[in-house]
């Protein structure tokens, strides 16, 4: 896991808190564009049902035979859409996507009920290998990701990324009660935002932080080539 901690600064050049007790040392950014990723196969529009019977509607993106697969967590005012220029590069690098339109709550214990309903979905489909499953979120798709890794997907889910994860009183209530042991987390965020990231550090496990190099929020921080790139390196070295 050391090479990928130093992978993961190469790829983003700023680092937040280190992987593992040793904080690594500063390298120089990265600044080629990556390899532009092969086209993903047509979406499908499926549905499922959240963990408390809600209809969900989804697009689906198959990876072949028995592939790893990651949900994605759209942005408050955002949708299935968002994840538009990630899914392809996902895809070539073998995942199966599904990217879900949430519930409008601001709430992430109420948000998390069509998450566990999206996971689920996943395990019982034959072209999914349900032990290799992973969560991508952004901004309350975040937080509830991060919600999710220290509650309910805690012992199904590999990995997680949350990008511009907010203060979450859910998550606080969590730490308050000892109760907050997230897992495998890529905390990303920009300098305006790394307090929030910081809070959510407290009690996580085998978990990383990183700062962009650009202000930005939520899926905007994808923008930044190594931001996707850590991204992809933490997901292929967990759920992969």
């Amino acid at each position: 896991m050391r090479w990928r901690c130093a992978a993961l600064v190469l790829a983003l050049g700023s680092l937040a808190a280190g992987c593992g007790d040793t904080p690594a040392p500063p390298e120089r950014a990265v600044t080629a564009s990556p390899s532009p990723a092969a086209a993903a196969p047509r979406a499908q529009t499926v549905r499922f049902k959240a963990a408390d019977g809600q209809a969900v509607s989804a697009e689906y993106t198959p990876a072949g035979a028995n592939a790893p697969a990651v949900v994605l967590l759209h942005e408050i005012r955002g949708g299935p859409g968002q994840w538009a220029d990630l899914v392809p590069e996902l895809h070539a690098a073998g995942f199966a996507t599904l990217a879900y339109s949430s519930r409008p709550s601001v709430m992430e214990r109420e948000r998390i009920r069509d998450l566990l309903g999206a996971v689920r979905w996943l395990r019982r489909r034959p072209d999914v290998d349900r032990r290799r499953l992973g969560l991508v979120g952004a901004s309350i798709g975040a937080s509830t990701t991060v919600f999710a890794m220290a509650t309910g997907t805690r012992r199904t889910v590999d990995a997680a990324v949350a990008l511009s994860p907010p203060d979450s009183a859910d998550i606080w209530r969590l730490q308050g009660g000892d109760r907050y042991r997230p897992h495998d987390l890529l905390l990303v965020s920009d300098e305006r935002e790394s307090s929030a990231v910081a809070g959510m550090m407290e009690g996580a496990v085998r978990s990383h932080a990183l700062q962009s190099q650009r202000a930005g929020h939520g899926v905007a921080l994808l923008a930044e080539s190594g931001v996707r790139e850590a991204l992809l390196a933490w997901l292929e070295d967990r759920v992969r």
